[in-house]
């Protein structure tokens, strides 16, 4: 067996700023995030590996505000340094943490890649370096203070709810982990089981194109997807069932099997671009871009990042999920009554194909 040097995993911030001399192409690298402030951190795909990488979902971030006349939130993107690790087996080991089973393809990946690796990963970084990493900067010093004491829980609460994340394809799977880590740094810090699940709820977490466990999810969060994102598979009957009848996946909000999930069966006109976050800003917005329904997937997430940064501004009482999507044009309780039907569907199919002789187990 081939023996690898181990290179431990990294993560870097980068700050959408003015353009200037100093910063040309309009960030900076920076070592921590202020804590009293409205701010929204971008955790893009596991390509995100450079300066000019995360600085496109902090422009397009920064775009988007301005698009819409919010302003007076601080914009903030992650760089990865996966060093030896393989992301792709870091985000199986998750789905099977998650209590899913991994389906034969990935499997056979796992095996054939290093079979020492997964397990080197596991020794080294039981909790990914770069994990840690971000969580030091982005939420410790929202949970506890200068001397690693538990603050209040108002302030815990106020200082976590004025942070936001945007979060699209294994940028998910990071804020999936920082999600458990603050669990248990919550518990051991001395916070009862109330206060953490209250303190985690005033995260607001906007997701695209997951590649993560859309189970087990601490932070408050919402998703949007395409049914036929073939790379967004949660290993389960209903990711499934949605990929092999995308035609029929009319825009859609399910809260179960999952959490807070919006669907639609396309979202884009060109195929091979359904898990291609673009579509946020006025440019994409067209009809050569985007399918009618991406058009509402699209505007029901435009609403909640508006919506999301306006309540790191402004306070107040967490939105409801309602109150985030809704206006310019997207009915939630239409999307809602379409996720019931289409579920209830589902169920009934399910129920009639078990009855079939050779499916029954």
């Amino acid at each position: 067996m081939i023996e690898y040097e181990y290179l431990p995993t990294d993560a870097h911030l980068i700050k959408r700023v003015p353009a200037s001399i100093q910063a040309e192409f309009s960030c900076v690298r920076v070592d921590s995030v202020p804590i009293d402030t409205p701010v929204i951190v971008a955790f893009g795909g596991e390509l995100t590996n450079s300066d000019k990488s995360a600085n496109s979902y902090a422009k397009m971030l920064d775009r988007l505000f301005k698009e819409n006349g919010v302003s007076g939130i601080g914009i903030y993107s992650v760089i990865y340094d996966f060093g030896t690790s393989d992301s792709k087996l870091e985000r199986i080991n998750l789905f099977k943490k998650a209590g899913r089973k991994i389906n034969y393809f990935d499997l056979a990946y796992a095996k054939n890649q290093n079979k020492n690796m997964l397990k080197l990963m596991k020794e080294k970084e039981p909790v990914p370096n770069y994990i840690k990493k971000l969580f030091d900067i982005l939420l410790l010093p929202r949970i506890s203070d200068s001397n690693g004491k538990k603050l209040s829980l108002k302030e815990a609460k106020f200082r976590i709810s004025k942070i936001k994340f945007y979060a699209h394809s294994h940028g998910a799977t990071t804020v999936w982990q920082l999600g458990h880590l603050m669990h248990e740094t919550l518990l051991r810090l001395g916070y009862d089981i109330k206060d953490v699940k209250g303190i985690e709820k005033n995260l607001l977490v906007i997701q695209h194109g997951p590649v993560a466990p859309l189970i087990k999810n601490n932070f408050n969060t919402i998703s949007f997807s395409s049914a036929e994102d073939s790379l967004m598979n949660q290993y389960d009957k209903f990711s499934k069932y949605l990929y092999e009848n995308s035609a029929d996946i009319v825009p859609s909000f399910f809260n179960k099997p999952y959490r807070n999930i919006f669907v639609a069966g396309r979202l884009k006109i060109k195929s091979l671009q359904e898990h291609d976050h673009k579509g946020l800003l006025k440019e994409d917005s067209t009809d050569e871009f985007l399918t009618e329904d991406g058009k509402i997937i699209f505007s029901a997430e435009r609403n909640a990042l508006l919506n999301a940064a306006k309540h790191s501004i402004e306070g107040g009482k967490i939105p409801s999920v309602e109150n985030l999507v809704s206006g310019n044009g997207i009915d939630f309780q239409e999307l809602k009554a379409n996720g019931n039907a289409i579920y209830k569907f589902m169920l009934k199919d399910f129920h009639q194909q078990n009855l079939i002789p050779e499916h029954q187990k």
